[in-house]
């Protein structure tokens, strides 16, 4: 037996709008395609009872990543969620730089409509996106949609088809930084959601551009090796 979510009837236009968009369609080439790339920093790992502490948003436009449209807060978690120390030692981000910043109802549906319409590209779903899943729930008992592109999906696919031509039983690094460095890109400070966002974009391009040589990809060709949300 199948459990469907229902909608709530009194939802706001923000998520109204997000959830109802037209999804790109998959069979554009990927440049006609619009893309937000989104990291997060958390107060621990498990979307189930940690929060998010803030927001990196860099978007793709024209195959051209837009700086002038960056975007970045902190968010100050429910009470419930206090900042985990191992977090701390990870991201830097302590109590008190989040106590004034605004909390997840005033955060989250600036995020919807920067994302509506649009691919959402993340790095490592389980976090970005079981986060942002966790703060939709929390708040208005709805889901994320997609599309939406895995980065280290897209590299263990590609990887794994190397590892299959080539015979080789090595695992794949799928960590942003190996995957950055690995393509000759600059990476920049880590655990700073705008600086791995941008990191996350230049990879993604990076990505895309191994794949020129078979012809250009059209963005179900990226949702075949990378997709995480449908």
């Amino acid at each position: 037996m199948f459990l469907f979510r229902r909608r709530p009837v009194d939802l706001p236009e923000t998520v109204v709008a997000y959830l109802d968009a037209p999804r790109p369609d998959p069979n554009l080439f990927w440049r006609d395609v619009p893309y937000s790339v989104m990291d997060v920093e958390t107060t621990g790992l498990n979307p189930r009872r940690d929060a998010l502490l803030a927001i990196g948003l860099v978007d793709i436009d024209d195959g051209r990543i837009r700086m002038d449209q960056r975007w970045y807060t902190l968010v100050r978690p429910p009470d419930d969620a206090p900042v985990n120390p191992e977090a701390i030692r990870v991201h830097g981000l302590l109590p008190q730089d989040v106590e004034q910043a605004p909390p997840p109802g005033d955060v989250i549906p600036v995020l919807l409509r920067r994302l509506t319409g649009r691919v959402l590209v993340v790095h490592v779903a389980d976090i970005d996106i079981g986060f942002l899943r966790q703060a939709l729930r929390r708040l208005y008992q709805v889901d994320p949609r997609g599309p939406a592109i895995d980065t280290a999906r897209l590299a263990w696919h590609f990887q794994r088809n190397q590892r299959l031509i080539d015979g080789a039983d090595q695992e794949p690094a799928l960590q942003l930084r190996a995957l950055a460095e690995s393509a000759g890109l600059p990476v920049y400070a880590e655990h700073n959601a705008l600086n791995d966002a941008l990191t996350t974009a230049q990879v993604f391009l990076a990505q895309i551009n191994a794949m020129q040589p078979n012809g250009t990809p059209r963005l179900r060709d990226l949702l075949r090796a990378g997709g995480c949300l449908r």
